[in-house]
């Protein structure tokens, strides 16, 4: 009970539209002061990063930023507790029946993705875990009543449905399984896969009857067009409320379409594991809002210099306010974002993001009778999660069922490829993939880079063949959008 209370007073506090923007700007001043101390007190690394700043004073472009290689290299003396070790966490997580134990009794813990290149190791106190759904509950859906938000809960639990992937120690899945106890009875949750044959999805999920449905851009728009085509009766229900995006851009044209489908309103979440509520997607219109009393936002260019709002960086720079165990300040992530030169015409004082480009990649597919099967970028990824050697990684489709990982150790490292291929190969036959797709591994030392002197993760180099000997082939790429009914 103690916790629940606590957990309403964070919503209280949370709640936006009591907040100004001299409000926020204190909040996020403090917070960041508070950071910075912390950091320096108790981080061998960020001691030595930051000789001779004063971090009472400091201006936040006077601190050097942070690469994951750096964060992953230097991870035993970045974090605060001198007891997490960065080789222990590895197998610890490398063990899926630890999902949504505490370590040491008090830690959550969950890898990255690796989108960017490698994975990384994240370690979130107890706070910083309820912080997620706090958020969630207080920022991302529209609120009945100003004063105890979702009070209403307790009797008549909130219905989300989340489409993502197998269970593991990913971001997503980790916030779930470390879902506070005393939140239970006012979130009921159906976790869906993507893998599982759309028939049971689509089963489970009208019988679930949702509020909310969160998910990937391309599960979202798969499951709009089964209802656009008459296999899926969500919308004739009513218990829809509101669509969430996560982790991949969706298109204003797609977003626009999957509201008509289902008659919900369709938001926009921008984060990544290591700052999960860096924003909250708007309520009312496209983008999301960046949380900047828990997050910093820098939208730079290629040399972080600060691009002005309106204009599209090259990268972000984010700082994680809320996480003192493992400080993540002035941390580089190739998105390319736009902040908005307006207020939000939703009246939400907070940062507005208007567009998200960064994360889109080349579509992997398998032939299938004929038809074109999508091969979503995780079912190669998720092992890679595990492989904590690892400075870059490339997907690459050679064949209509071949695929090539190529890997890039660390310096001085070597990667142990028996051990990525039997763990590639146990996804690829949990995700009921193994009889459709084949794929190599090799380990080379160095990738490829394009003008902007970025990897390319996934490249398509088999589409890229039949492009080229029928360039007017336009039939594949209609099949990628959501019919109109």
């Amino acid at each position: 009970m103690l916790g629940l209370i606590r957990f309403i007073g964070t919503l209280q506090k949370l709640y936006p539209f009591w907040l100004t923007p001299a409000l926020i700007q204190e909040r996020q001043e403090q917070a960041l002061r508070t950071l910075l101390a912390h950091a320096v007190a108790h981080s061998p690394y960020y001691r030595r990063r930051f000789a001779g700043i004063d971090v009472t004073t400091c201006a936040l472009a006077d601190l050097p930023t942070l690469t994951k290689a750096e964060m992953m290299e230097h991870f035993d003396e970045l974090v605060t507790d001198p007891r997490l070790k960065k080789a222990e966490l590895g197998r610890f997580v490398d063990d899926t029946g630890n999902l949504g134990r505490y370590y040491l009794g008090k830690y959550g813990v969950s890898h990255t993705s690796g989108s960017q290149g490698q994975p990384a190791l994240i370690v979130q106190d107890r706070y910083a875990l309820s912080l997620i759904f706090a958020v969630q509950f207080a920022r991302a859906t529209k609120l009945k009543r100003h004063f105890l938000p979702h009070l209403g809960r307790l009797v008549n639990p909130a219905r989300m449905a989340v489409l993502t992937i197998k269970p593991g120690f990913y971001p997503s899945a980790a916030a779930f399984a470390y879902f506070p106890r005393y939140l239970k009875p006012a979130f009921k949750i159906l976790h869906l896969s993507f893998s599982d044959p759309m028939e049971r999805n689509i089963e489970k999920l009208e019988s679930f009857r949702p509020e909310f449905l969160t998910g990937y851009a391309s599960a979202l728009e798969a499951f709009g067009r089964e209802e656009a085509e008459g296999r899926m009766h969500l919308r004739e229900t009513g218990c829809l409320k509101q669509i969430t995006n996560v982790a991949e851009p969706l298109t204003d044209e797609a977003g626009a379409e999957l509201e008509r489908i289902f008659s919900a309103h369709v938001a926009d979440e921008y984060a990544m594991g290591e700052c999960m509520v860096l924003s909250s997607g708007c309520i009312a219109g496209r983008g999301a809002h960046v949380n900047a009393d828990l997050a910093i936002l820098e939208v730079v260019d290629e040399h972080n210099r600060p691009v002005p709002p309106g204009t599209e960086g090259s990268k972000v720079l984010v700082t994680n306010l809320y996480n003192h165990v493992q400080p993540i300040i002035r941390y580089e992530v190739d998105d390319r974002v736009t902040l908005s030169d307006a207020p939000c015409a939703c009246g939400n004082p907070l940062p507005h993001i208007v567009k998200i480009s960064g994360r889109s990649k080349d579509k992997l597919w398998f032939e299938d009778g004929g038809e074109r099967r999508e091969v979503p970028y995780y079912v190669f990824l998720v092992p890679l999660h595990h492989v904590l050697d690892l400075a870059e990684h490339q997907i690459v489709q050679t064949g209509p069922r071949n695929f090539l990982v190529r890997l890039v150790p660390l310096k001085g490292k070597h990667i142990d490829i028996a051990r990525v291929r039997e763990m590639m190969l146990e996804n690829i036959q949990l995700e009921g993939l193994a009889s459709s797709i084949d794929f190599a591994i090799e380990e080379v030392p160095d990738l490829p880079r394009g003008p902007s002197g970025k990897v390319a993760r996934v490249k398509n180099e088999y589409a890229l063949t039949l492009d080229a000997r029928a360039p007017r082939r336009t039939a594949d790429a209609a099949k990628d959008k959501i019919p109109t009914a």
